[in-house]
């Protein structure tokens, strides 16, 4: 098949979810600026990005502990006495 019979994908729509997020303005000229190279929109480097991320198991370390960490963190102050108990 050569590029003039490509049409659109019948799967995207089942494929994609379209989303809005807010991202703060140092973050998008990041990918403004990786983006710059190849040609596209931040938007469209954004999204191959968290692809990329996504599809290689990638964990990231946020430096916050998680809820479950948290809630463990908690029992264990509450049972040496070093929080109050909720009442």
């Amino acid at each position: 098949m050569n590029e003039s019979e490509w049409g659109p994908n019948p799967y995207f729509e089942r494929l994609s979810k379209e989303i809005t997020f807010r991202l703060d303005c140092r973050s998008l000229k990041y990918f403004e600026k990786m983006a710059e190279p190849y040609g596209i929109s931040a938007e469209n480097m954004i999204s191959r990005y968290l692809r990329h991320m996504a599809g290689s198991g990638y964990k990231a370390n946020l430096g916050i502990l998680t809820l479950k960490k948290r809630e463990a963190l908690r029992k264990s102050l509450e049972a040496e006495g070093k929080l109050p108990l909720e009442g």
